[in-house]
């Protein structure tokens, strides 16, 4: 699979807690952010495939968005 590379400015503060998280767990920001967007791909998947299918209507959108959130809970497997 490619890969491609996405830049994101940050701000100072949040440099700092990056840099502190890295410091206690050995968990770098790159792998921090790697981890999150990964968790979170479902969720923006189903966010731009309820879009896709809702034509602009607000209430289609959000039943569409609740009905692929809801099938993917259904088949995400039990994490203990």
């Amino acid at each position: 699979m490619s890969t491609d590379t996405l830049t994101l400015p940050i701000n100072s503060q949040l440099l700092d807690l990056f840099k502190r998280y890295e410091a206690h767990t050995q968990v770098t920001p790159e792998q921090y952010i790697e981890a999150l967007l990964s968790k979170t791909q479902p969720t923006l998947q189903a966010v731009v495939e309820a879009l896709d299918e809702s034509g602009g209507d607000s209430d289609a959108l959000a039943q569409l968005f609740a009905s692929k959130m809801a099938q993917m809970t259904k088949a995400a497997p039990v994490q203990a």
